[in-house]
């Protein structure tokens, strides 16, 4: 890169850059010089002579010179005669021919994906009833649960309409820390979280860690086991024993209140917390 720099300078050094247009340039100077007295690079321009002047243009030598070639081209055109004109041939233009539409590959049409089926609720073909499972929900999230959520419950449940279930977890010795088997009840919750609408569970926990079970009142629409209604509902259901419960039954009562309130003898069992489907 060096050697070839430096000979495109070669003819400002020799013709132009005189000594004192050098001194102004000292840096490029040294560097000129460094390059061009290399022993490769001299062995093929050989010793160069830098310029002691500037080198100016010559209108006489200019003239002389012009003159002579002038001279030359007039004796060789006397010698061999006027050259003929060539005229230009005419080019008649070719005419269009129309151009033949290219065939456009056939573009490949995306495959329908058939839409999935909507999932049918099964509880919308089911009489309404009389018991408002959402103003149900609405009194025992906001109002006392013994004095008010309780009694609005069997004063205005339909038996008719909707059924009681017992639930409990068929594999208790499965169950090891207690936060372990709340999240065993929760992950189910979420899963069915289709049933809400038509749906109440209290669910417990009962007992300790390494030593403890799982069971809960459930409240839906209808009189069959609401999981087997759907595919979708069918999650986790299979891992509980279930028991339709008789509203009319004192007993039944009892019982159902002590889940709605976490609060009673349990048949024996010891309350460790619970878990609300609403």
């Amino acid at each position: 890169a060096d050697v070839m720099v430096a000979l495109d300078l070669l003819p400002a050094f020799e013709h132009v850059l005189d000594n004192a247009a050098r001194s102004r340039f000292q840096n490029l100077t040294r560097y000129f010089n460094t390059v061009i007295n290399q022993e490769n690079v001299k062995a093929v321009v050989g010793n160069v002579k830098l310029a002691t002047k500037e080198a100016s243009f010559d209108q006489e030598y200019f003239k002389k010179n012009s003159d002579k070639v002038s001279h030359g081209n007039e004796q060789k055109h006397a010698k061999h005669g006027k050259a003929k004109e060539v005229k230009p041939k005419e080019v008649k233009p070719k005419e269009a021919k129309p151009e033949k539409a290219e065939a456009k590959p056939a573009v490949p049409q995306p495959e329908e994906i058939p839409a999935e089926p909507k999932a049918v609720d099964p509880f919308a073909t089911m009489p309404a009833g009389t018991f408002v499972m959402d103003e149900f929900k609405r009194v025992y999230s906001n109002e006392d649960t013994a004095t008010k959520a309780i009694p609005w419950f069997w004063e205005h449940f339909d038996k008719d309409n909707y059924s009681i279930w017992y639930g409990e977890y068929k594999y208790p010795e499965d169950l090891a820390l207690s936060f372990m088997s709340c999240n065993l009840i929760t992950g189910m919750f979420q899963r069915l979280d289709r049933m809400r609408k038509h749906a109440f569970g209290s669910v417990l926990l009962f007992g300790t860690d390494n030593n403890s079970t799982i069971s809960g009142i459930w409240v839906w629409k209808g009189h069959d086991l609401a999981f087997e209604l759907s595919p979708d509902l069918q999650v986790d259901f299979e891992s509980y024993a279930w028991k339709k419960l008789d509203a009319s039954d004192e007993g039944v009562k009892k019982q159902v209140n002590e889940y709605l309130l976490w609060e009673g003898d349990f048949d024996g069992k010891k309350f460790n917390q619970g878990k609300i489907f609403k």
